[in-house]
């Protein structure tokens, strides 16, 4: 009401100008978070190929221009699967998501880990860890960032009553089962641990893993967490390539999405709208028509 009094006193056009930056910085602190809606990006299965490290580039450009995330996460997968595990492509993709201005966080796909056979999974830990491991540093992020003890790659903060966790979570090859089981039951306490964090609304939780009969434990430990936990969570991963969003669990505050492979899409702008209902808003073409 207010704004539309002072058009009509000031007609003239750099008032109006001026006018139209207000409202617009109005909208811009609506969808950032003063109103309680909290935004970022998801990527994952990116790069696999020349051709993709292309595409990511410019993926990056428009989300620097253009989106309004606060975070970006990578899911994982930062190559192809048969390729060799070689350092270069480690720090070649590392430099490349440097250039993101919004902070990002990345854990472990099996391409970059337990898949590798040339070398071998113990020296392709040894990159990622190099070039990945508290990634997120290399920016400036306000929230207080946790990291797991005996599982480093494991991540969580809390933000306007949402908590954030990134889990070593992958499919592929498993080398060597005790290791995978013990990952599993490390993943499930790190759950449990950031969701009874109080005052809490909600929860994200990021892997690279569609989990199968490989992961029944995780499955079990995520829907134990999520039953007493009882406030909506959304379980994000990549693996499949290919966008779905389900609830195909039996509680009903537990849903997931399947991220595209970032050769054929953009990272989906994900707003977490905290009202009553609290409710999850994906835009899978997120700079489509925004100039």
């Amino acid at each position: 009401m207010t704004t539309n009094k002072h058009t009509r006193r000031m007609p003239g056009k750099g008032s109006i100008v001026g006018i139209a930056t207000i409202v617009l910085l109005i909208i811009w602190s609506y969808i950032s978070g003063q109103s309680g809606a909290i935004i970022f990006s998801v990527m994952g299965d990116v790069p696999r190929s020349n051709a993709e490290v292309a595409i990511l580039d410019e993926q990056i450009a428009q989300h620097n221009d253009l989106s309004p995330a606060r975070f970006v996460v990578h899911v994982g997968d930062i190559k192809d699967g048969k390729s060799p595990c070689v350092e270069t492509v480690y720090a070649n993709v590392a430099a490349q998501l440097l250039n993101l201005d919004a902070p990002l966080f990345i854990i472990p796909g099996d391409n970059e880990w337990n898949d590798c056979i040339d070398p071998s999974p113990e020296a392709a830990w040894a990159f990622w860890t190099q070039h990945f491991l508290g990634f997120e540093d290399h920016w400036s992020f306000k929230p207080t960032v946790y990291r797991q003890g005996q599982q480093l790659e494991n991540f969580a903060f809390t933000t306007d009553g949402f908590a954030f966790i990134g889990l070593n979570l992958v499919g592929g090859r498993i080398f060597e089962q005790a290791v995978r089981d013990e990952k599993i039951r490390l993943d499930v306490q790190w759950i449990d641990e950031q969701l009874a964090r109080p005052k809490l609304a909600g929860a994200v939780i990021f892997a690279q893993a569609n989990p199968d009969t490989n992961h029944i434990d995780f499955i079990n430990g995520l829907r134990s967490a999520a039953r007493k936990f009882g406030r909506p969570i959304l379980f994000v991963h990549g693996d499949g390539h290919l966008w779905f969003h389900e609830d195909p669990w039996l509680e009903d505050n537990l849903s997931r999405i399947q991220v595209d492979k970032g050769g054929i899409a953009d990272p989906v702008l994900i707003t977490i709208k905290r009202g009553d209902p609290i409710t999850f808003e994906f835009e899978r073409e997120p700079f489509k028509g925004v100039q």
